[in-house]
């Protein structure tokens, strides 16, 4: 089993269209921008780029392993339940290091936004 855990300041994240471009595919963004108010928005962002950053952890995946963030993707069931699809070298690491689940929370307030992922 592995696990990865990232948190942020909400402070800290751009919601900036570049850097959202650059970390979010397309069914992210408008995931991300389907919240109006600009710290809803944020937080939205922040659980993101988390969620991310969790997975990289988990998968033992640095800023020079070639993967890039969307590579991992949020996607959600209809229940709202999250969940990662994998592509790439996310997706070739995940197989390397034979997991077959990966499993993910996130979590946001006004100020900070968490992500947890365990691999199995």
């Amino acid at each position: 089993m592995r696990v990865g855990i990232d948190t942020i300041e909400l402070e800290r994240v751009s919601i900036e269209d570049k850097f959202i471009k650059r970390i979010a595919c397309e069914r992210e963004e408008k995931y991300i921008r389907n919240y109006k108010c600009e710290n809803g928005l944020r937080q939205r962002t922040a659980a993101l780029w988390c969620v991310k950053e969790a997975v990289m952890k988990a998968l033992g995946l640095g800023k020079d392993s070639g993967v890039t963030m969307k590579e991992i993707e949020l996607m959600h069931e209809e229940s709202g339940r999250p969940y990662v699809k994998l592509s790439g070298v996310a997706q070739k690491k995940f197989e390397e290091i034979g997991c077959s689940e990966i499993e993910i929370s996130l979590s946001h307030s006004e100020t900070i936004a968490t992500a947890i992922c365990i691999c199995k």
